[in-house]
Formats: structure tokens, C-alpha cells, sequence
């Protein structure tokens, strides 16, 4: 919110917009849930209609420098699906499958241009666990987002699979995991993103590359193991309520 510009680096300043208006969301949605066995499958459709979409958004400050600003860039609309599946194919494996696909626009007025962008999004969240013996089991995982088109310009997919490992021992008193998060090896430009921004008078782009191929080890060790499961306070407000 602060209007003053700061430096974010040698060729960008970012400010505030003292005059930012908030957003106001309209949501319409209709769902299905499907259960047989163990197994669930669930579908929504959804609507959501907002005014005064905010958005990261750049003009032009000197010759070299750009002023970067959060504002409002008009109205936009998102009609989509989102899918939720678990299943059981063994009886030793486990797959939880998430989705999400929308179609995305902005129209609008910003800096006296017109703003008229539109895409087909979607995202990816699944995990797989596998017990492969009563005290071994492995899981992996895949987000996954792809590219976006804002306001100005245009936002890379971005996506992120890892691994886990997860060894029991002395009557599950001692655990042994290890985690490999942000999977990438070199081959697959994971947890990477590039962002684009451009209009007729600049044009910016970076390329985000974050920390890959994080190796963590963990090790932990129950010395009282409980008899009785535990009891979790309930909220007397939600119990009531809903």
C-alpha cells in the first residue's frame, strides 16, 4: 500500500497503490461426490466473477528502470472444474489425485490501454504412497501449475515432484526418513519459473530458478508410545453450527 517507490533492484522500483480499490467476489459452484469401497471421487464446477482484480503490473520510470506497482487491472472471470480422486488400486498403494481446469480472462482499462487477456489453465496435485512392508513406505509427489497470462505479459508453468522414504524400526519406536524434495536432476527444470512482463514501449523477462535437489534426512524416536488413542478438543462453536 505504501505509494513511495523502493528499490528492488538496479532495474526495478516497486510501490504501492495508495488508491487500490479491494476485490469483490462472486462464486457460484455445483459438486458431485462419488464413494465405492475405499475408494472417492468428487467433481465441482464453479463460477467466480471478480471486480477489481489486483495485479502485478510495470511502467515505465527512465530509459532503463522500470516502476513495478500491485493496482487494479478491471474485471475478470473464471469458469472451471476441479477433480478430486483417492484410490486403491492394491492393497499396498494409494493414489490421491487432484485437478484443476479454468478458463481465465481480464478486461479492463490500465493506464489508459485496454486489457482484454484470456487462457486455459490448469494445475496438477497428485501423490502415490506405497507400503511396501509394514514398516517401509514411499510416496511421491507432483505439483504442477502452468502457464498463466495476466494483465501484462505472461507467467511460465512451474512444477515440483519429490520423494520420500519412510523406514520404522524397533516396534516403530525409531523412524528413519528421507526426503528428496524439489526433484529435478538436471533434466527437467523443476521448481524453476520465468515471468514476462511486456507492452509496445518495454519489455521485461526472469527466469526464477530456486534451490533443487534437496536432500533431508530425518530421525526420530518415540519413547512412549500411547495406549489409548488421543482425543482432540472439539470447537462447541463448529459443533453447533455446523
Amino acid at each position: 500500500m505504501t505509494p513511495f517507490p523502493e528499490r528492488e533492484h538496479s532495474e526495478t522500483l516497486e510501490q504501492g497503490d495508495a488508491e487500490l480499490l479491494p476485490e469483490y467476489i462472486d462464486l457460484a459452484e455445483a459438486g458431485i461426490v462419488k464413494n465405492w469401497k475405499d475408494n472417492s471421487l468428487s467433481a465441482n464446477i464453479y463460477y467466480r466473477g471478480i471486480d477489481n482484480v489486483i495485479n502485478r503490473v510495470n511502467t515505465v520510470y527512465n530509459d532503463t528502470i522500470l516502476n513495478r506497482i500491485y493496482t487494479n487491472a478491471g474485471n475478470a472471470q473464471a469458469l472451471g472444474l476441479e477433480v478430486a480422486l483417492t484410490l486403491y488400486p492394491v492393497k499396498w498403494g494409494r493414489l490421491v489425485w487432484g485437478s484443476n481446469v479454468y478458463n481465465y480472462s481480464i478486461k479492463g482499462r490500465l493506464f489508459e490501454e485496454e486489457i482484454n487477456t484470456s487462457n486455459t489453465i490448469y494445475s496438477i496435485n497428485a501423490t502415490s504412497n506405497f507400503a511396501v512392508s509394514s514398516t517401509f513406505d514411499i510416496q511421491i509427489g507432483l505439483n504442477y501449475l502452468s502457464e498463466r497470462i495476466p494483465a501484462q505479459g505472461r507467467d511460465s508453468r512451474f512444477f515440483n515432484p519429490s520423494l520420500s522414504m519412510r523406514k520404522t524400526f524397533m516396534d516403530k519406536k525409531l523412524a528413519v526418513t528421507f526426503q528428496w524434495l524439489n526433484l529435478d536432476l538436471g533434466l527437467w527444470d523443476a521448481n524453476e519459473q520465468r515471468i514476462t512482463t511486456v507492452r509496445d514501449n518495454f519489455f521485461t523477462t526472469t527466469n526464477y530458478i530456486y534451490e533443487v535437489d534437496i536432500l533431508q534426512l530425518g530421525i526420530t524416536y518415540q519413547f512412549n508410545q500411547p495406549s489409548k488413542n488421543i482425543k482432540l478438543l472439539k470447537s462447541e462453536f463448529g459443533d453447533k453450527e455446523f
